[in-house]
């Protein structure tokens, strides 16, 4: 506990000898993954998750109050109790700044209740005064008046409620893409540069704390909607496997080169979905049917360069991952140059594509075990039979194999799990 303590005590002092010029960021970040991550303790934890709930407790009441006889209110006094809660949050937050500004429970809370208190006085000012408009319209105008309370008072939840309000405007905005403009399809990726700052600040002071990994895996999630609606129009023809594959190999390899050395999975957003989408693509392009598959428009100048942009930052961070000898990265990161190969021989010949697309997976799995059984590394060492099994399942449900066979695989396959498992405890054990 009181080393705990005194780490925390360290990091919090890091940023501040970065200013002033007595370490640089690199030795900051040494400091960091020398100590690893500091998580809150019980009661600060709690602290902030009912500083957090309790102003969206207040800002829903306050709605509901107002929503009370609201049609049998004047138009000047619906005007004056829609403004209310607004005030009421700006000066909750001014207050914090100037009296809780080292607290986080506070700028939590009061960032929280001021951005819900922008949606109430938008909605309730649109209501009273009739002024229509879409429910996109109310979610992007919400989200870009709120996304400066992320910065101001350096809340998390802002952050996140704004990535989340994107997204399903971009779902809703981008839902009738048929009447939309080339550029216009490319709008969310604006939006989301907005808020990247917020994100780059917070790696700053340390890339493995728990803000920057919960605004991660939020990232992580809502990426993937948003880069599917922007992408849905330019499809290549067939060639939706190619970006697709860029997509999630570049989710991936950019987790491991960025946050390659955190202590658990919970820190390590980007490359766990990407890994599983790439693994999960890889997959389904070893049936046939998927190569056939192939519709909508060309991809036009924007949602060219938005492909090519993907691509060469996969392949980018590909050749990185082979200069630092990883295998593992290097293997998933080769899926878009095995699609960009399959794209081609698909045309000769189908079969020639899910064959190489096979062979891939099966190589794919064959090293990633191998560089877990190398590094004594159980996880990575699962991961490759995960793969592998998945192939040879995804095999036998392709072809007319009876369930007796099957039910033997299935079998062979989890014993083999459990003896690979204990070989490796056994050989951890006989090392320590």
């Amino acid at each position: 506990m009181q080393d705990r303590k005194h780490v925390a005590w360290l990091y919090g002092q890091l940023p501040e000898l970065v200013r002033d010029g007595v370490l640089d960021a690199e030795a900051a970040e040494r400091l960091h993954r020398r100590f690893g991550a500091v998580e809150l303790s019980g009661r600060n934890r709690a602290v902030i998750l009912f500083g957090i709930l309790g102003a969206a407790l207040i800002g829903g009441g306050i709605i509901l109050l107002l929503a009370h006889n609201w049609e049998d209110l004047s138009r000047a006094t619906r005007t004056v109790l829609s403004f209310i809660p607004l005030l009421a949050g700006q000066a909750l937050c001014g207050w914090t700044l100037l009296r809780r500004a080292d607290s986080t429970a506070w700028r939590e809370g009061a960032g929280t209740f001021l951005t819900l208190a922008i949606g109430s006085s938008i909605a309730l000012v649109a209501q009273t005064y009739h002024l229509g408009g879409s429910f996109e319209d109310f979610l992007l105008t919400w989200a870009l008046l709120g996304l400066p309370v992320a910065y101001l008072m350096d809340a998390t939840l802002p952050a996140l409620l704004y990535l989340v309000a994107i997204v399903t405007w971009a779902g809703l905005y981008l839902g009738g893409f048929w009447h939309r403009s080339d550029a216009r399809l490319l709008s969310y990726w604006g939006l989301l540069a907005l808020v990247m700052p917020w994100w780059l600040l917070q790696m700053r002071e340390g890339r493995y704390r728990s803000k920057v990994a919960l605004f991660g895996w939020t990232l992580a999630l809502t990426l993937p909607i948003g880069f599917f609606f922007s992408m849905e129009r330019f499809s290549l023809g067939h060639g939706w496997q190619i970006w697709q594959s860029a997509f999630w190999t570049t989710l991936f390899l950019a987790g491991e080169k960025w946050w390659g050395e955190a202590a658990s999975s919970r820190q390590r957003p980007l490359q766990t979905v990407g890994a599983l989408g790439a693994v999960a693509l890889a997959l389904s392009l070893t049936f046939e049917d998927l190569w056939r598959l192939h519709d909508g428009d060309s991809a036009g100048g924007a949602g060219l360069v938005l492909v090519v942009g993907w691509l060469i930052a996969s392949l980018a961070l590909l050749g990185d991952a082979l200069r630092r000898g990883a295998v593992a990265q290097t293997l998933l990161g080769a899926l878009p140059l095995v699609a960009i190969i399959s794209f081609f021989l698909v045309k000769a010949s189908p079969w020639a594509a899910v064959a190489l697309m096979n062979l891939y997976v099966f190589g794919l799995g064959v090293g990633v075990l191998a560089a877990g059984l190398r590094s004594h590394r159980l996880g990575t060492m699962n991961a490759g039979m995960m793969i592998l099994s998945a192939l040879i399942l995804c095999r036998f449900f392709d072809a007319d194999i009876g369930f007796v066979a099957r039910g033997v695989t299935f079998i062979l396959i989890g014993a083999g799990f459990l003896a690979a498992n204990l070989l490796m405890l056994r050989k951890r054990g006989a090392a320590q």
